[in-house]
């Protein structure tokens, strides 16, 4: 059975994007729980940002997943050619 599902290439695009996901989300996350001037003052910003930066903190997590995920598949693979090699 070949738990490795995702190729090393996307693994590791994968792994590159969540982690740039995780960082701004968190940001933007931070910034609407401090309802920052820029973000929550004109009419079409959101009514309630507190909602809004605990659905940033949400997706960072899901990023976060993605990411686990991914790592998860380069010890895989680095454990299969070890494997390889040895037989």
């Amino acid at each position: 059975m070949q738990l490795a599902f995702v190729s090393p290439g996307c693994a590791v695009c994968c792994q590159i994007l969540s982690v740039f996901g995780i960082v701004f989300l968190v940001a933007l996350g931070l910034l609407f729980n401090a309802e920052v001037e820029e973000l929550t003052g004109s009419t079409e910003d959101p009514v309630n940002p507190k909602e809004v930066g605990h659905a940033c903190f949400l997706a960072a997590a899901i990023y976060a997943g993605f990411f686990f995920c991914c790592s998860c598949q380069q010890f895989v693979r680095k454990a299969d050619a070890r494997r390889a090699r040895r037989l």
